[in-house]
């Protein structure tokens, strides 16, 4: 068994090296002291990270993206949660096409659904506007939380929140008291997929706002088409960290929801105990 466990931890060491490969040049090549972009670097240095954090133009266009991104990610968690919970607890005839329209939104050409929201947003003037640009990046982002939040409503157990119907709660109240923290690691990470997804977005963005405010997307796009120094790959070590911090903060936040809910876990329990509302 021994040869065996080496060849496996072997491929799989060589699978994680070729998908975390272009990750490890981005970073290589954001610390060289080269001019231009070259892998591997001819030396290690710091220029290009002083360089983006003197630059109003990528600074305001760090700036932007976050407020897209954190109003992207408000927009998807109100209407994804509902969303989910209609697809899951209501018999609904037309469910499939519902699941189908949604997931229509990620197999959808980037550059159709960047025009289609060009011409419905531009006659009611949200064209080069925060909230336009959220509104459309929504419409891709939105499949990934409605994803997320069914399959953690799919494995929460329906008996607790029953339990605490019949012991005198109202059914807002047993899904605000109990379901909701059961699957808030569910919404989280649906939550950070929605908002890495409008850090990414590129033909939507360029067509909604168009050269005057600049996303971190259009701006490292504009910035391989125009010059090819290594401030790109410091910008783009920008968002791996923005990355690593967001499914940190889940895991932080997943533990802590986890003791949280403990409570909430035993109200059935507490209910017989203590008949009475809950």
């Amino acid at each position: 068994m021994r040869p065996a466990r080496a060849v496996q931890v072997g491929l799989t060491a060589l699978i994680l090296l070729y998908l975390l490969f272009p990750v490890i040049v981005v970073l290589a090549i954001s610390f060289s002291s080269a001019t231009y972009l070259r892998f591997p670097p001819p030396g290690l240095s710091l220029r290009w990270y002083a360089k983006l954090a003197a630059s109003d133009e990528w600074l305001q266009a760090f700036a932007l993206t976050l407020q897209v991104g954190a109003v992207t990610t408000l927009f998807s968690t109100l209407l994804g949660v509902p969303a989910a919970f209609g697809l899951v607890r209501l018999e609904l005839r037309a469910k499939a096409l519902l699941n189908g329209l949604l997931l229509m939104a990620l197999i959808t050409p980037a550059v159709i659904r960047a025009l289609g929201s060009y011409l419905f947003f531009a006659p009611l003037g949200l064209v080069n506007s925060v909230v336009g640009l959220a509104c459309a990046h929504t419409v891709s982002a939105l499949p990934y939380l409605v994803i997320n939040v069914v399959a953690s409503l799919k494995g929460f157990d329906l008996a607790i929140e029953r339990a605490a119907v019949v012991h005198g709660a109202s059914p807002l109240t047993a899904i605000r008291r109990i379901t909701l923290p059961i699957i808030a690691p569910g919404i989280l990470v649906g939550a950070i997929f929605a908002f890495l997804s409008s850090a990414q977005e590129l033909l939507v963005s360029i067509y909604l706002m168009g050269t005057v405010r600049k996303p971190l997307a259009v701006k490292m796009w504009e910035g391989v088409r125009v010059a090819v120094d290594p401030t790109i790959a410091a910008a783009s070590t920008g968002v791996i960290v923005m990355a690593v911090l967001a499914f940190a903060t889940a895991s932080v936040l997943h533990r802590r929801v986890r003791r949280a809910t403990a409570w909430d876990a035993s109200l059935p329990e507490a209910a017989e105990r203590s008949p009475g509302r809950v």
